[in-house]
């Protein structure tokens, strides 16, 4: 009888360790794939101003791919992700459900 408590005692603190690590594992890639806790973007006509600095549509960007790390989600909702080759955010994806935009930089800014 107490080799089956014990067994139930292991047991029961190997699923506590492996939930502990699974909450781990899922944060970190939260945290890595996910930049909105630290960001925000505000549309405003036709631009969106992503931590104050000015983005307008572009169509000159060809060749790209976008990563699927959001960066935020503007005050109307729209999505912004990274694209992969400008982890700089000169150029940033911007998509409602369907609806896909590029924008870019602005010089001015």
């Amino acid at each position: 009888m107490r080799m089956m408590v014990e067994k139930k005692k292991s047991i029961a603190l190997i699923i506590i360790l492996l939930t502990i690590v699974v909450i781990f594992i899922c944060g970190r890639y939260y945290f890595a794939h996910n930049k909105s806790y630290k960001n925000e973007a505000i549309e405003k006509g036709d631009y969106i101003y992503l931590n104050g600095v000015r983005y307008s549509q572009t169509s000159k960007l060809e060749n790209y791919k976008i990563s699927n790390v959001v960066i935020c989600t503007s005050d109307s909702g729209r999505k912004l992700y990274e694209i992969e080759e400008y982890p700089d955010y000169e150029y940033i994806a911007g998509y409602y459900a369907w609806d896909g935009v590029i924008y870019k930089k602005d010089e001015t800014d």
